[in-house]
């Protein structure tokens, strides 16, 4: 009996796909997904860090407007407008100096009448120097008085030398003369003010306690002009005063007299 042959089959080995990707395993995928979800979480933080800076910068910045506009609204409360509105001291006196040069300019070129031009030369000099003697020189005394007593006596030079040229009259041939001796004398004496005595004065006060002396300076300036040199000139005592003689040494053996005074 014959015994037949069941045919048998080839079995072929199944070859990977060439574009087939190999199968992650589970460690593998969970660790992708942990890395990605830290990396989402980070940028999130970042993003809401950079959000607070900025809210926190805008905030800053909010509150420093506010400051400086609640000191504005305070400091606009609290000034005085005629303090802000006045010139400085030292400003307020160099624009007088340069007033009188002006104007003894004028009179010094005139070739008629200088009545009017004199007039407004001896209302501005004169209120000029008062409101020098009755506020400012007492003010910044203490920062030069040597200059300040120089001024007062270059202020008496000055209103001689003035009440000198207003008796003058206009055919007089010296009346060019007095004008320049005037002048000569008023140009010497702003100089040293203006280069000695303000400076000092503008490093020891400050812009506002100088604001607040100009604008009483200027009141007084104002009031002054308009009640004329004449009335003005009337405050100051500019009489000559009797000459201090020398006391004469007595010899050491006589006696003295009491009230005795040496001729």
């Amino acid at each position: 009996m014959k015994t037949s042959k069941m045919p048998t089959k080839k079995t072929t080995a199944t070859k990977p796909k060439a574009n087939a990707k190999p199968k992650a395993n589970a460690k593998s995928v969970s660790a992708t997904r942990q890395t990605k979800a830290t990396k989402a979480t980070k940028t999130t933080f970042e993003k809401v860090g950079a959000a607070l800076a900025s809210t926190a910068s805008f905030a800053a910045s909010v509150a420093r407007g506010t400051e400086d506009r609640i000191r504005d609204l305070a400091s606009a409360v609290t000034s005085h407008p005629d303090t802000e509105a006045a010139p400085r001291a030292t400003d307020l006196l160099i624009s007088h100096h340069r007033k009188v040069e002006k104007l003894l300019d004028g009179v010094e070129s005139a070739n008629g009448s200088t009545a009017s031009l004199l007039r407004q030369v001896a209302d501005n000099l004169v209120a000029h120097i008062a409101i020098e003697e009755e506020l400012f020189y007492p003010a910044v005394r203490k920062l030069d008085s040597d200059v300040i007593l120089e001024g007062l006596e270059e202020h008496a030079m000055g209103r001689f030398a003035l009440k000198r040229l207003l008796s003058t009259r206009s055919t007089d041939e010296s009346l060019k003369a007095r004008v320049k001796a005037l002048q000569e004398l008023m140009v010497n004496h702003h100089k040293e003010e203006e280069d000695d005595l303000f400076p000092k004065v503008r490093k020891a006060m400050s812009n506002d306690q100088l604001r607040t002396l100009g604008a009483k300076m200027k009141t007084l300036f104002d009031a002054d002009v308009k009640r004329g040199y004449e009335a003005v000139l009337a405050t100051f005592d500019d009489l000559p005063q009797a000459p201090v003689r020398p006391t004469a040494k007595k010899p050491s053996g006589a006696p003295r007299k009491r009230g005795a005074q040496a001729s």
